[in-house]
């Protein structure tokens, strides 16, 4: 019975176009592995656990576009999936989750790793389907833009020789789908583009659209429009700095959104405005905002009717802020390190972006003008999980990659590194800004007023070091603590731990909020 339902689900997933499966292993799932060990034309990568598998998965389809799948064994092990199906949701990530269970029997019991599998992630997974001796089931043909849930029972005795697939044979060529031309609904008004979130490959095609619109374009680190690329128009006439002082200068009566969602407190601060139309054009449905007056959001096939359009560009109403003049004046502060980290790039590197503070910095501050660097995040629920995790899967097809990252995100995923040894042999450089805290929360309007005890809470405040995190996965260390230390990086896995001074951060967002 085991092997019929193994080999179907198999099957199903080299239909699917899966080819690669990151593996935690246990007793109920261990005839799953046998037959993908003895598969062809498929990757097995192996975890000890369940969390820091899926968000490599994440990392792996953010880079390739491909769907990745993840193999748990049953109870609690398939419950760590859950934060990684909610980012792969909110990106719309074709993440394929394989649960193996305890036959159907056993629901309800109470017995031993039988928790309730089926629907576990709920309306985050575009279905689940239980697989069971005896059940008919419809297998989907192609992954949409939502996770997947595969719940798979297995009898005892869990039969562990079992024969393998040759997914290659079974992959299927994807017929592409034709949209409907959208029907636009734009103001007259003043319009500015914000750009985040796109994959390098969209990128090329909206670079091609803003060059015609000639629009101000405020475009985050993760647009994949910065810096040198041999294949698209030069944009540098039209982009502004990604800041919110670039919002405040500009008048500003309509936002194109191209992508994902910004992270700027005044995308946040639409709500509020109702006046300002908002019409967002993404691969998701998501607005990115609650209200609904005067807010469209349309298909990607949209950005071929948008290049036709003639629209009145926002004006500065004010002198923009010069931020390099600050960053020279506080070298030391987070965002100058910020700016040297990014000066170390070079050519076609990999970058990803932790959340909270770095992502914000690095749109403040980043100084990166070589040609092809690619940059990703974790940005569908901006958390701070799995991070590391994630970095290790988009750099897993990179010759050199970059993670910047906080001190908190940092210990959210110390079990990360674990994957190192199956990975190609590459520079691998994990900077963590270690400023002994969230200090995000220090920044946030609503919690400026909190006590000195609550504020440490809140923060998270501590004295960690990161060097035996280094040492425990045999990575190189280095603690920064001035640029020059950034100079004749080792080649392989390095772990920068970067001490900013707190004074010189302060007095530098103090200078430009002024």
């Amino acid at each position: 019975m085991n092997t019929r339902i193994i080999r179907s689900t198999l099957t199903a997933l080299a239909r699917m176009g899966v080819a690669e499966v990151c593996v935690a292993a246990g007793a109920r799932n261990a005839p799953l592995i046998t037959a993908l060990m003895e598969s062809e034309g498929v990757k097995v990568w192996s975890f000890f656990e369940e969390r820091c598998a899926a968000f490599f998965a994440l990392g792996r389809i953010q880079a390739d576009r491909q769907p990745v799948a993840v193999l748990t064994t049953s109870g609690t092990a398939a419950a760590e999936l859950l934060p990684a199906v909610i980012e792969a949701h909110y990106q719309g990530l074709p993440l394929v989750l394989i649960t193996a269970d305890r036959p159907l029997r056993y629901r309800g019991s109470g017995a031993p790793q039988a928790i309730e599998q089926k629907d576990l992630f709920g309306s985050y997974v575009s279905a689940c389907l239980d697989v069971a001796d005896g059940n008919s089931l419809s297998w989907p043909t192609r992954l949409g833009s939502q996770p997947l849930h595969i719940n798979v029972c297995l009898e005892e005795p869990l039969d562990n020789v079992q024969e393998g697939i040759d997914f290659l044979s079974h992959h299927s060529q994807r017929v592409p789908e034709t949209a409907k031309a959208p029907v636009f609904m734009l103001s007259g008004e003043a319009t500015a583009v914000v750009v985040c979130g796109l994959h390098p490959s969209d990128a090329r095609e909206v670079a091609h659209v803003l060059a015609r619109l000639g629009l101000p374009v405020i475009a985050e680190a993760t647009s994949n429009l910065l810096g040198t690329w041999l294949d698209r128009p030069n944009l540098e006439h039209l982009l502004l700095p990604a800041s919110e002082a670039t919002f405040r200068a500009l008048k500003i009566k309509q936002i194109i959104r191209i992508g994902g969602i910004p992270s700027f407190r005044w995308w946040r601060d639409l709500e509020d405005r109702p006046d300002v139309w908002v019409t967002n054009i993404s691969h998701l449905t998501f607005s990115g905002l609650a209200r609904t007056k005067n807010v469209q959001t349309l298909p990607w096939s949209a950005l071929d009717s948008l290049a036709l359009l003639n629209l009145v560009p926002a004006r500065p109403g004010r002198d923009k802020l010069d931020v390099s003049r600050w960053l020279n004046k506080h070298p030391l502060s987070e965002p100058a390190w910020v700016r040297e980290i990014t000066a170390k790039f070079s050519a076609f590197d990999r970058v990803f972006i932790g959340n909270s503070l770095p992502i914000r910095e690095m749109n403040l501050a980043m100084s990166c003008r070589e040609q092809g660097v690619e940059f990703f995040a974790n940005r569908g629920a901006n958390g701070i999980d799995g991070i590391v995790s994630a970095w290790l899967g988009a750099s897993a097809s990179s010759r050199s990659s970059w993670l910047i990252i906080g001190d908190l995100s940092a210990l959210y995923d110390l079990a990360a590194p674990w994957i190192l040894p199956q990975l190609p042999q590459g520079n691998r450089r994990l900077v963590v800004i270690n400023n002994g805290g969230g200090k995000i929360f220090s920044r946030v309007p609503g919690l400026r007023a909190l006590s000195a005890p609550a504020r440490r809470i809140v923060e998270n405040h501590h004295r960690v070091s990161f060097e035996p995190w280094a040492q425990m996965w045999g990575m190189a260390y280095l603690r920064a603590t001035e640029p020059g230390h950034l100079d004749d990086l080792p080649d392989g896995a390095l772990l920068i731990e970067v001490i900013p001074d707190a004074m010189q951060t302060e007095a530098f967002y103090a200078a430009i909020a002024s």
